[in-house]
This record gives C-alpha cells, structure tokens and sequence, in this order.
C-alpha cells in the first residue's frame, strides 16, 4: 500500500548533504556547487556517456551488460515482464555474482520474473514505499559502470517503443546512483532512512531536485527545443515550453497522447505538435540546444516530485548526435496532430 511521504521527510530527502565543498541551495531548490566534482547537471565528466536507443538491440544490449557483470549488479526497475532477462540474472548470481534487485512494489506485471528470481536464488525486494511510485529504470555493473534509461524491462520496449538510454562510467555519477541504490536498498530491509548524498550530484533525481533541473534544462534553451513526451501534464513545465517559444526557441513535440490536455495550448502558441508514427513513444527526452535529458521522469507532478527516479544530462557530442538524429528521425516519420 503506497502512503505519502510526510513533509519533513521530504525535507530531509532534499537536504541530504554534499560530497564536498558544501554548496548549498539556493531558495528555488537550485543546486550551487564548484565545478569539477559533479555538482551541476553540466559538470564535465571524467569519460563520456555512451547513448542509446530503443527497441533495436535493447534486449540484447541488457543481456550483454548482465553477462559482462563479474562482482556486482544492482538493479532498480519499475516493470520486469521479459523473462530472457531474469535468467541471465539468475545465472549472473549462478556465477558468483552478488545482485540485488529492486522492484516497484505494486506493479501487477513484476509478478512474471518474481518467481524466476525467487527459485533462481536471487536477492530481490519491493522497493520502499517512501515513494508513489519506484518508477526508476537503471542498474549498476560491477560498481565500474552504470546505465540510466527509459526503458522498462517489458516486451513493448524490447519490440515496439521509443526509449532513450545512456551508460555512464564517471566515477561521481556511478557513487551517486549507488548511494540511492543503497539508501533504497536498506529502508526496504526495514532500516531506517539515511538519505544518500545528492546535493552535490549531475545526476536529475525525483524528488530530489528533479523539478528544479527539468525546469531549468528547458530555460536554457536559446536556439531549439525539441520534446519527445508521453504528456505533459505538470503545469511549470508546460510554462516553461511556451516560455521557450516566446522567447523565440524553435520547438518541436513529438507526444505520445494526441489527446493531451497540454495540445491544443501548445498548437495555439504555434508549436508544431506531431504523434508517433510507425512506433510507441514511451520517451522522455527533452533536447535543449546541444544538451539532452534521458531518464524515467515523465513530464507530471507526481513523477518530478513523488516518486523515485533517475536520468541525467547528455552534452557529450558522439552520445548527443545519436539522440538527435534519432529524434529527427522520428519527427519525419510522425504525424501532424490536426
């Protein structure tokens, strides 16, 4: 049973304290921090991200990634349904690897892997309730790599959806997403919370300072902004696309709902909308100029500010140009929204 995460609680989540050097909030919640030790979502990284793209390859790409895992696998994800997948974990732990595995606790549709991971031996646990929903999709190889994604592990994302992912081996980004793996971890063991550090983080974290850094990503844009969304429900975030327009910004969405509320205001701005074309746009990738957002926060007030999620900024120009031209992509082969 989901229950609400009392205030001081969430106070307490998004006081959670610095790696270093101490910056501190500022009274929008906007993190300030020295540059070089990844306390903005923009701090160079130490290696670049590689970045890809669903459903080509997915599942294969996720098999690789447990296959190559020789210490350690943690995994946080939302919907498990693809059966493939739990065995090679299951063999993962045959082999000596030590995984942990994090599921949303009332997702209906986890209950086709639980059994596999159950009998196969495997660690794994609903994910504390501190959240409405744990609708993060990452994991956690070897404590070496890290991958950030958008994708469920279901059959639609290994078939027919759009899904953006990163792999990422700073070594910052890699201990930030494991201290929420651990802190996640330890209050589904019935411990108390001890909220991991991640004032000083590039990582974009719900609910931490997800709204913030969204928000913000979007107020940078100068020249494009171009938006894959399953829908736009959160308010400021519909501000700040008009904003954008305004202002000047050349916008484009791409939205999974034609039927979206946020439509016929975006059309009225002069925003060119378009639905999918030949695929099921489960996305949430915001391109701002040369910079893109992948994560698992959709655009409402529930997944920004309630729930646990993970995504990060993309700015390297290989990883970047893949996203870019996949959203090109896409926007030529969709449909304009009448």
């Amino acid at each position: 049973m989901k229950w609400s995460v009392p205030a001081a609680l969430v106070a307490t989540l998004l006081a959670a304290g610095c790696r270093t050097d101490e910056p501190s909030d500022t009274p929008d919640g906007a993190v300030v921090g020295p540059d070089g030790i990844g306390c903005t979502a923009l701090t160079p990284r130490t290696q670049a991200v590689e970045s890809f793209v669903g459903p080509t390859g997915l599942e294969a790409r996720m098999g690789a990634l447990i296959d190559g895992a020789q210490s350690t696998l943690d995994i946080a994800m939302y919907l498990f349904t693809v059966k493939p997948i739990a065995n090679k974990i299951v063999a993962a732990k045959n082999r000596g690897v030590t995984v942990r595995v994090l599921l949303d606790p009332d997702h209906e549709g986890n209950i086709n892997v639980t059994p596999i991971l159950t009998s196969g031996g495997v660690n794994w646990k609903p994910a504390p309730s501190l959240y409405t929903f744990s609708h993060a999709k990452y994991l956690i190889v070897d404590r070496t790599q890290i991958v950030v994604m958008s994708a469920n592990w279901n059959i639609d994302a290994m078939s027919s959806e759009r899904n953006y992912g990163i792999v990422d081996r700073d070594p910052e980004d890699i201990a930030d997403l494991q201290a929420i793996f651990d802190q996640d971890w330890a209050v589904s063991n019935g411990q108390p919370l001890n909220p991991a550090n991640l004032e000083c983080t590039r990582l974009i974290v719900s609910p931490t300072n997800a709204k913030v850094r969204i928000l913000d990503h979007i107020k940078s844009a100068t020249q494009t902004l171009d938006l894959e969304l399953m829908y736009i429900s959160e308010t400021n975030v519909q501000s700040e696309i008009l904003a954008a327009k305004a202002r000047g910004v050349t916008v484009r969405l791409l939205i999974g709902d034609p039927a979206d509320d946020s439509v016929p205001t975006m059309k009225m701005a002069g925003i060119p909308v378009k639905e999918p074309g030949p695929f099921s746009l489960h996305a949430k990738l915001i391109i701002a100029d040369a910079v893109a957002f992948v994560g698992s926060e959709n655009m409402s007030f529930t997944s920004l500010s309630k729930n646990r999620e993970v995504g990060a900024l993309v700015f390297e120009p290989s990883a970047f140009g893949t996203i870019q031209t996949q959203f090109n992509t896409d926007w030529n082969a969709s449909t304009v929204v009448p």
